[in-house]
């Protein structure tokens, strides 16, 4: 949960200074640098880049329960924590829990949402050829429901954030482009829409 407000975090909260929003077909995911903490705090300090999702999109400060965050490393740019791991997250269940895709798989991706991007991405990360015959792995929208409902439990969620920032620095998606407000507003297709934080969202 958020608050727009910037006061002291309590107990189990940060603040966090909102760097990006990205939006796409998952919702909101904002991105910034912890810039206060509450004084019991053991997970995050000041000066933590982090992750978290957000009911819709909001820039400033923010206060944030640290159960919420996602730690980004140094080497990966917030921009691309925002805007390619909520996609990639869910991309990298379907690839490898509710199908375990590897080296030398033919895969047939017959989703076409937004997410089909990042699935494909993820194929060929993990070594696998995507096809439209002959496929041993086909992917279809009923997967992606699929993923959305699977369960993770908190090692297992930190280990897939882990594989997903590794594919980021990888290159694994960097054929995924970005729109801006002005290119989503002249019909851009890209899936994800990313802000800057000074943006005035509402435009």
């Amino acid at each position: 949960m958020t608050r727009s407000t910037a006061p002291r975090p309590a107990e189990g909260e940060v603040r966090v200074q909102v760097a990006t929003v990205a939006l796409s077909a998952l919702g909101t995911q904002l991105a910034g640098t912890v810039d206060a903490v509450a004084r019991d705090s053991i997970g995050f300090a000041r000066g933590d880049r982090v992750a978290f999702t957000a009911s819709k999109p909001a820039s400033g400060r923010l206060i944030v329960a640290e159960r919420d965050l996602i730690g980004v490393p140094a080497d990966v740019s917030l921009d691309a924590a925002a805007g390619l791991f909520p996609c990639a997250l869910l991309a990298r269940t379907v690839t490898r829990q509710v199908h375990t895709v590897g080296s030398g798989d033919r895969v047939d991706v017959r989703d076409t949402s937004a997410l089909a991007p990042f699935i494909r991405a993820w194929v060929e990360y993990l070594g696998g050829t995507v096809v439209d015959e002959l496929a041993q792995v086909t992917i279809a929208g009923s997967d992606i429901r699929t993923a959305r409902a699977w369960k993770t439990a908190h090692g297992t969620a930190q280990q897939a954030a882990a594989d997903v920032f590794a594919a980021i620095r990888a290159g694994a998606f960097d054929g995924i482009a970005f729109s801006t407000p002005d290119e989503a507003r002249q019909g851009s297709r890209s899936p994800v829409l990313l802000h800057p934080a000074e943006v005035t969202l509402a435009a």
